[in-house]
This record gives C-alpha cells, structure tokens and sequence, in this order.
C-alpha cells in the first residue's frame, strides 16, 4: 500500500488532530501530536464476521503421569497401534458441547461463566491457539479457519497470563512489538506515533518509562492493572480486525475496568473490529455497557443473545432475578447450579450441580435469536468521531484482499531481537549478586595464588603444579557461572516465544541468530574482567601475547559452554528437569577434564573427548607453562600434577574449541526450531 493512501484511510487528517486532545512526543526526538482518544485508532483492512456452530471439545479422561517410563508406555502404544488395522482412541471426557453463534463487525461479545465453565478453552479455540481435539466449524468471513497461519497477523489474542519482558519499559515493551508486527512500509516515526495513540487509549501515558517489573529481574515495576493494558496495547498495535481477550478485567480497579471495557466498545464501533472477551463477574455498571452476552455452564452455551435481553429470557424460564441483584452475579449463580426457587434467592449453594433442571428449561424454550443476514458495515463512525466535529472520508470497506503486507525486513528483526535482549538482560547478568559473586572468587584467587605464576615458583613442580591448578579452576568456575546463567534463557522466555511465533512475528531462526548475538557482549564483559584480575593478581606469564591467547581460550570456553547451557534450556523448556541436567552434564565433564582423575576406565574413556574443559586446560598450559618449568627425567620420581602433563598442538586445541562450539549453537537452533511450540 503506498504511503498516501496508508494516510487516507488508516489516519485521521491534520484537521482532526488539530481538534482533538493531544500530547507531546518527546521520544525519538522532535515534537509530534498524538490523538489521545480511542476513535482515533486507524481502522482495520478487512471487518471480519465470526461464526461458529456445534463447537465440541474433548480431553483425555486420566491425568497423563510425567517420567521416562509413561513417556516410554506411550510411545510402545503408539507403535502397536502404527501395525494395528484398528485406531485406538484414548478415553476422553468433554468439556465443551455444542456452542454455536455469529459476531459480527462491530460488536463486543462478553463470555461469561464460572470458573471451570470452558471460557478460556473456548476462546483459545477462536484464536486457534488450543490444540485439544475439537469438532465443529469456527470460521471468519467463512472461509478462514483461526488455525490458518496466513491469517493469525489479523487475530489479536490476550491471554490471561501478563506475557511481558520483565527488564524492559512500557515504551520499549510497544515499540520494540510495533516494529516487528507493523509493515515495513511504515516509517520509525509512524510506529512511534502508533505506540503512543496506544499509550493515551490505553491510559498508561504515564508509566512509560517504567520498566514491567518481577520476580525474575527482582525489581518492583508497574501495576498489575498496568500490565494487563500493557498486554492489550502489544495487541492493539497491529491494529487486528478480530481481538480476542481472556479476563482482562482481571486485577483491575472498578473504575479501570469500565474504562477498558469502554475503550473496547469504541474500538469495535469505530472500526468495526470485532471483539470477544471472556469476564469474571463484571459490575453492574459493565455489565450494562455489553452489547452481547455468551453465558457457558459446564461447558454447556446457556445463553446468547443481547445482553439486555438475558434478564428476561431466564425470567420466563423460571429463573427470575431477585430484585436490586446484579445481573451478572445472578447470571453467574445460575451457571454455577442455583435452582431459581424463590426461597432460595438467598442461599449460595448450588441444588442443581449439574445443571440438569437448567438445560432442560432451555431446551424446551430456547432463546429466539434473530437471524443473521448480511454483515452490514458502519458507515458511521460512532458519536466519539462525531463529537469532534469530523467524519472520517471512505467507509470501512473490504481492503487488503490483494497483496498482503509485508512485515519487517529478516535483517530488522534480527536486530530488535538483539537489542531487547541485551535490554532485557541486563538486569539478570549485572545484578549485584552475580557481580559480587564473581568479583568476590575472582580477588580471593587472586589473593590465593597471589604472584604463583612468576618464574621463581615454576622453578619447581610444586610450583608449577599451584599454577595449572588455576588454570584449571579459571575454565571450570567461568564456563560454570555463563552455564547456569544459561540454562534460564529460554525456559524463562519460553511463553513469550510461543506467543510471538504464534502471533507470526518473526521466524525462529531471526530470534536465534538475535539472541546469539545479544550474548555476544553480555558473555564476554565479566570474562574477560575475571580474567585479567587473576592474570595480574597471580603473575601469569607477563607477555602481550600470552594474555590475549588465555582471553581468548576462556572466551571460547565460556561460548561454548553458554552454548550448552542454552541447550539444555531450549532441550527441556523446563527449569526444574534443565537445572537437573545441567547438573549432571557440569560434574561430568569436570571430572573428566583431566584434573582430577587420571587414569579413566577405558570403557569411560570416551567421555573425556567431549569435555569442552580438557581442551581448554590443555591450551592454557600449553601458553604458561610450556619451556617455563624444569624437565622431568625421571617420570617416576616426579612430583603430583605434572608427571603427566604432555604440551599438545595449541592449534589443534583451538579448532576443537570452535568445532564443538559450532556444534553446540547448530543444536540450539535445531531444538528451538522442533521444540518450540505449543503442545
């Protein structure tokens, strides 16, 4: 779409803005002018009409127990069942049964019902992000399915979890989501004009600067209610013609919540956007805002229709409302099993758990909806416009049936990935603990073997030996501190990345290469600062030449092993069973790094050629000690360490290096590639 005609139809015109309330821009340099009100949110492409029928959903019927041996079971199950004529089918036990309805373009559809009733099932279906065995059609404009991956860029979906970069600020939160969703051919200053009509619609103008804040980064940041606009924001962004919100009322004040909902309706109104949000027992006042009302029980659709109109349907089926109650919390009483007897308006509990008196009722009087005929567009754009004096030119109408829009360039995505990252990051890698920590071993070694390297003592064996035994701990304690530092990367940013690769975002090759980069300068500044504290402290051998070759075999090293340690991660994308591996694999091959154990039974002496830490211990020596400590004559009467010590080819320890390094991250890619998706 060329820029002009991006202007015409996706952003009000100099007059209006002049009109409307607005605020200054002060990032990104320069002064702009942003609309602070929601009817001033550009329009989508393409209105989009929902309709889905008999939607049934299924689950297996026994708690899947987690280990080897069931994961084992299973997988002999499945290979009897591969020779087998007949296809076995697991018992199941539904959850979801028969829900059927339309929404049209502009209309905001509340789902409602108690907890356990099958509302975040059902609209995880809608946005195709559910992968249980479901019958039944779900269709848009009926012919997209919401599975289909051309068309999840025109879903909006909040999920009820607050899925955020925790070190990041709400600005950089939106921008760094508006560049990667919005097209290239919007300009910087285009997307930064867009993240703040967003930061005045969503009322959180004042907080961006803010980082998100929580546990992980361990500092307080914005409010939960914040988060939550936040979400949406990420959303509202690429300005979908469907949003599909789960709670997001959830933790928020009364007055909030009226307002999002609020800003929702204008949304669906102004734009035609259609808007489904499933809401937990919504104020009176909310609740008089709804256009639509889907009520579920058990995952049974009790009602839809007009949610004005509930009230009465449910009176003439005798289950009639005690007077001054809300309707929503009545609504939410009868879902749950409340009878609807007179005498027990007043009681909580619940005489028909089944709900089997309930859908009798129904059955037998169903609500008489209207038909649905064409899907009518707004040619109006709602009072909010209108109050402004102004009617935007050109009805919403079918555009974007031609070319899709592209989204950024491979080489842009890769290079917001890295910048948030290190943003991200930085809060993890330079915190105060894990400086002290390190700083704190790296003074007490070099208090330890403080001048241990200095020619006098590799006079001896003794000597010679305190000094490789430095060595040996510089490798191991670095390598250690990047791997488990590691191990948190992906398990940690797990529900981001699918969220982001569901969303079609990037592919997962621009997020692995964006990531390899970002550890680049975060894994190589406290090396090399470890590194040459000890180097000065301990008097390692005093040339140029020596002190850039140990840089560069502990940089190596430290790849390698934060290399590892992202494998282990994005293996198990599981914190508990990674640190378990972890563990396993770093006692592994320190023990089989040539220090500790000599002679290794030869039916384990495999494991040796795959400790990362042998060959760098065998280059470190081979740079400080070798020509530098006396010759053994006599092997058999030397000393400790070094009677064993062979000086092999520096080269040759180099190049492993870098081969199992290159291994290890090609092992990354392919375990993010395969195991990164929703299961």
């Amino acid at each position: 779409m060329a820029s002009s005609e991006r202007e015409e139809n996706e952003w009000p015109s100099e007059e209006v803005e002049m009109k409307a309330v607005s605020v200054d821009l002060e990032e990104g340099g320069g002064v702009k002018r942003a609309v602070s009100n929601s009817s001033f949110m550009p329009k989508p492409r393409t209105p989009m009409r929902l309709a889905f029928g008999e939607v049934c959903t299924y689950v297996p019927a026994q708690f899947e127990v987690p280990g080897v041996l069931n994961s084992l079971k299973k997988a002999g199950k499945a290979v009897r069942s591969a020779f087998s004529s007949e296809v076995a089918r697991a018992p199941e036990r539904q959850i979801l049964h028969n829900i059927t309805g339309v929404v049209n373009p502009g209309e905001v559809v509340a789902i409602m019902g108690p907890s356990g009733s099958g509302k975040t099932t059902f609209i995880s279906l809608l946005a195709g992000r559910n992968g249980l065995r479901t019958t039944g059609t779900i269709l848009y404009n009926d012919q997209h399915k919401p599975t289909d991956k051309t068309f999840k860029r025109t879903v909006g979906f909040v999920s009820q979890e607050d899925v955020m970069f925790e070190g990041l600020t709400v600005f950089e939160t939106l921008y760094y989501t508006a560049v990667l969703r919005l097209p290239r051919a919007m300009t910087d200053a285009e997307k930064r004009e867009r993240v703040y009509i967003i930061l005045e619609v969503l009322g959180i103008s004042k907080v961006k600067g803010s980082i998100i804040g929580g546990f992980r980064v361990g500092r307080r940041g914005i409010s939960g209610g914040e988060k939550k606009r936040v979400a949406i924001g990420q959303e509202l962004l690429y300005n979908p013609s469907v949003i599909l919100l789960d709670e997001p009322t959830s933790g928020l004040d009364s007055t909030t919540a009226l307002n999002l909902i609020g800003t929702l309706e204008t949304l669906a109104q102004v734009g035609n956007r259609t808007i489904v949000t499933t809401i937990h027992q919504p104020s009176s006042r909310i609740y008089q805002m709804l256009d639509k009302l889907l009520l579920m029980g058990q995952g049974h659709l009790l009602f839809y229709g007009d949610a004005s109109a509930a009230t009465d349907y449910f009176a003439e089926i005798g289950y009639a409302m005690p007077y001054g109650m809300n309707p929503a919390d009545y609504f939410l009483d009868v879902a749950s099993g409340w009878s609807g007897d007179g005498e027990d308006s007043g009681s909580t509990s619940a005489t028909d758990p089944e709900l089997k008196a309930l859908l009798r009722a129904i059955e037998e009087k169903p609500y008489s909806r209207p038909e649905v005929g064409e899907v009518v567009l707004n040619e109006s754009y709602g009072p909010t416009a209108e109050a402004f004096g102004h009617q935007w030119k050109n009805s919403i109408a079918y555009r974007g049936e031609g070319k899709e829009l592209l989204g950024p360039r491979y080489h842009t995505q890769v290079y917001v990935i890295c910048v948030r990252s290190l943003k991200e990051r930085r809060f993890e890698r330079f915190s105060s603990d894990s400086l002290f920590t390190v700083f704190f071993m790296a003074i007490l070694c070099g208090v330890l073997w403080f001048q241990a390297g200095v020619g006098a003592s590799l006079a001896t064996y003794v000597g010679a030996g305190d000094v490789a035994a430095l060595l040996f701990f510089l490798v191991t304690f670095l390598s250690f501190n990047i791997l488990f530092s590691s191990i948190f990367t992906f398990p940690n940013e797990k529900n981001m990345l699918l969220k982001e690769r569901e969303a079609g975002m990037y592919p997962i090759s621009a997020f692995f290469f964006g990531r390899t980069l970002a550890d680049i300068p975060l894994d190589t500044l406290i090396p090399v600062t470890v590194t040459t504290i000890i180097y000065v402290m301990a008097g390692l051998k005093p040339t140029a030449g020596a002190f850039f070759l140990t840089l560069t075999v502990v940089l190596i090293t430290c790849f390698t092993a934060g290399s590892l340690g992202l494998l282990i991660g994005a293996a198990f994308l599981n914190l508990k069973r990674a640190q378990s591996a972890a563990t396993v694999l770093m006692l592994t091959i320190m023990l089989t790094g040539g220090f500790f154990v000599k002679d290794i039974p030869v039916w384990l002496s495999w494991i040796s050629y795959l400790s990362y830490i042998q060959y760098a211990w065998d280059a470190l020596i081979n740079i400080h000690l070798k020509g530098r400590v006396p010759v053994c004559a006599d092997p058999s009467s030397c000393e400790g360490l070094l009677a064993q010590i062979q000086y092999g080819s520096l080269g040759m320890q180099f190049g492993i290096l870098m081969l199992m390094l290159t291994v290890l991250r090609f092992a990354v890619y392919l375990s993010l590639r395969f195991g990164a998706k929703n299961r």
